[in-house]
């Protein structure tokens, strides 16, 4: 599964193409305890060639911005299911 999000942070457009396996690295990352890392790993690798300066500047400006994105492009790409146990 591999779509397009744009996301508009401040004025700036930036669009993030992930798939299944930067997402499954991101999620293994963060369960060995580096979120930053997974953060900032999986945007700069989904990151659409014509965003990547401009993502560049973001985050090398505002030191939890990775993270804050990083949310927003999951929430979309993988949007928490209703789960609900029968008895």
């Amino acid at each position: 599964m591999s779509k397009s999000i744009v996301l508009t942070v401040g004025n700036t457009d930036i669009e993030f193409i992930p798939t299944p396996a930067e997402y499954d690295e991101a999620q293994n990352t963060i369960l060995q305890g580096d979120a930053s890392s997974a953060a900032h790993n999986f945007l700069m690798s989904c990151v659409s060639e014509d965003s990547k300066d401009a993502l560049r500047e973001i985050t090398s400006n505002n030191a939890g911005a990775a993270t804050q994105i990083y949310g927003a492009v999951l929430k979309e790409y993988a949007p928490k299911l209703a789960i609900s146990v029968k008895k």
